[in-house]
């Protein structure tokens, strides 16, 4: 009886590029893995690339019209960050949502910012309080999610301007994080009101600096991301307790002891 020849096995096809990845024109090509990774990073935080999405690199190489080096160094870079996660087979999924992730992200956010702000607050005056109001102005005007995002990091980073580097980094990459919850949360509720009520708190941000009430800062910086934590968890997870959020607030607010369940004091 002749054996039957067992029919060549096919590799699994890679996910097709999502309808949002166009082709980049890079004109310094040693600099396609940061282009690439600029790219795909604002996509991501500007809630273009949902959580969840699956990211080939072949596809996305071809996409974008790039090689995959590129794609596979930005995608690494992606990873550290934590806005993708579970790379298979050069595969990677934008990263989703977990209220206790969430918890985590907002409360080590807190208690970093806090020590730079701490750290920054010697040296800062009058030019730092007109630097972040400019910054203000263009995220009123910021024509997309993108230059708001740029806009918003300015502001938060001159008041902690005088940080060590690593500190900063560690509080971008933090933030990055918390940002794409925040689209989640544009896409799920009033954005206007959302946004209004965003607006607010960083005016009161610049007005703290403008009047030399550093040590409010850091409170009001706390606090503006705690009452964000608040509505995001509202959404996402409305029984769950953030209690890693609520010991944060309450060592920037001086209070000791264990935090204790209920709800925030803002």
């Amino acid at each position: 009886m002749e054996k039957e020849t067992p029919a060549p096995r096919r590799g699994r096809k890679p996910a097709p590029a999502p309808p949002e990845i166009k082709a980049l024109t890079i004109p310094n090509r040693r600099e396609s893995s940061l282009a690439v990774h600029a790219y795909l990073r604002d996509l991501i935080l500007g809630g273009a690339l949902r959580p969840g999405v699956v990211l080939a690199q072949s596809s996305l190489a071809e996409a974008l019209g790039v090689s995959r080096t590129p794609v596979r160094e930005a995608m690494r870079m992606l990873m550290e960050e934590g806005l993708l996660e579970g790379q298979v087979n050069h595969q990677a999924r934008v990263s989703g949502f977990d209220a206790t992730d969430l918890d985590s992200l907002f409360a080590n956010r807190i208690m970093i910012e806090t020590l730079a702000i701490r750290v920054t607050a010697r040296v800062l005056g009058p030019e730092d309080a007109d630097a972040m109001d400019k910054a203000l102005v263009r995220m009123a005007e910021a024509p997309d999610r993108p230059a708001w995002h740029t806009a918003h990091r300015a502001l938060h980073d001159q008041a902690v301007r005088a940080a060590a580097p690593h500190l900063r980094e560690s509080l971008r990459s933090l933030g990055d994080r918390c940002e794409q919850y925040i689209e989640l949360l544009r896409s799920s509720i009033d954005r206007e009101q959302l946004d209004n009520a965003r607006y607010r708190e960083h005016q009161a941000l610049v007005d703290t600096v403008r009047a030399g009430r550093f040590g409010d800062l850091e409170i009001e910086t706390a606090r503006h991301r705690a009452r964000t934590a608040t509505m995001l968890l509202a959404e996402i997870a409305p029984e769950f307790d953030p209690v890693s959020i609520r010991a944060a607030l309450a060592v920037v607010m001086g209070r000791s002891g264990p935090a204790e369940g209920g709800s925030f004091t803002l």
